[in-house]
């Protein structure tokens, strides 16, 4: 096993000036590219990175990449890596191939090849995973332009998937995306923060768990759990990592009285049910909106409506020039960020937005724009 190890971390196409400075805090020396960021570690920081990275969705070990033109030379490459100081006899595994301008281009075949060089190189035939496997090592095999790579997904469960909404309502919002948001928007813990069209409440408890200091993982199982190199004792130290708290009014509020039941009972999954506040009420009607008791300095971080997903062919413009009156009206100390679709509309705010990423979310190009005071 090579000391430091090659790793990977994947996340939205957008997000990799944001995930860099997240290892960067981790002590890592990231090397943003398409797609992610590359950097080099031990099992100890991949763990780390389990728990605190917010807009990753996987984390990669790359454990070898050769140029390849053929299954055959596919299948003795693969039978020289070092999968005995990886795998576990008993873990299932699964084998997941691309392919792409490359002599090589049938997935199932680059699939049944490296299943059968790693049983060779056991000793023994490999557990297959089943669809309700759980704990599992994921091996992705890429193949670009004749040149193999080979990774493991240390993480069994996609980064985004926090672990605590079981209720997600209409138009969910993915949790790296709330977490690219609130980072893009300035927004800082120990300030107010505001979400007027909460939904589930992921943009509250994200910001909760930034505020409290609690990783973005701790609900998940640990990188590398299902891999050889895994040391319960280094995870049982990582796991007991916290950052300093800054607690300050953290408030959700929407006009579907089913959402904040669900964004409530979110709240209490993530364990910050204390932290938060979630009132039923339309933007026009929420308080601190309509000028009973907001803080002098917040910020408002929302994904309001945009039509495609979750308006029922009804004009937005006016939904959002009184957001954006309301917002201005909160003073001088209050930035503004919003994931938005349609630019144009989100401009009907009035705020001095500007753009900090675009991404993809269920399909559709989203912006975030942010205001600053």
């Amino acid at each position: 096993m090579p000391a430091p190890l090659p790793l990977f971390a994947a996340c939205q196409p957008g997000f990799e000036p944001l995930l860099a400075g997240e290892l960067r805090a981790l002590g890592a020396e990231p090397e943003p590219r398409a797609g992610g960021v590359a950097f080099a570690g031990d099992p100890r920081l991949v763990m780390r990175c389990g728990q605190w990275l917010g807009t990753a969705s996987h984390l990669l070990v790359r454990i070898a990449e050769f140029r390849c033109r053929a299954l055959g030379e596919l299948q003795r490459k693969a039978l020289d890596l070092p999968w005995r100081e990886w795998l576990r006899p008993h873990v299932p595994i699964e084998v997941h191939g691309t392919t792409r301008g490359s002599r090589v281009y049938h997935t199932g075949a680059i699939e049944e090849r490296v299943v059968e060089a790693i049983g060779a190189a056991m000793g023994r035939k490999p557990i297959l995973a089943g669809k309700d496997d759980e704990a599992l090592a994921r091996i992705h095999v890429r193949f670009r332009d004749d040149v193999c790579t080979v990774s493991l997904d240390a993480t069994g469960t996609p980064l985004h998937r926090r672990g605590y909404k079981l209720d997600a309502r209409k138009a969910p919002l993915r949790e790296d995306l709330a977490h690219a948001l609130l980072l893009a928007s300035g927004w800082r813990p120990g300030t107010a923060l505001l979400d007027p069209f909460c939904g589930s409440g992921t943009l509250v408890i994200e910001a909760a768990g930034l505020a409290l200091g609690l990783p973005p993982g701790r609900l998940r199982a640990p990188a590398l759990q299902s891999y050889a190199p895994f040391d319960p004792d280094v995870w049982e130290t990582v796991r007991r990592e916290r950052r300093p708290a800054a607690a300050a009014p953290l408030i959700g509020s929407d006009r579907d009285a089913g959402a904040i039941e669900a964004a409530r009972a979110n709240a209490e999954r993530a364990g910050v049910g204390a932290a938060v506040a979630f009132e039923h009420a339309a933007v026009s009607a929420q308080r601190w909106l309509a000028g009973d008791g907001a803080p002098g300095e917040g910020a408002v971080v929302t994904n309001p409506p945009f039509g495609l997903r979750v308006a029922k062919g009804g004009d937005l413009r006016p939904l959002y020039q009184t957001l954006g009156a309301k917002v201005a009206a909160l003073g001088a100390g209050w930035r503004a960020a919003l994931l938005a679709h349609d630019v144009r509309l989100a401009r009907k705010t009035g705020l001095a937005l500007q753009a900090a990423w675009t991404t993809r979310h269920g399909g559709i190009a989203v912006t975030a724009l942010v205001a600053s005071p």
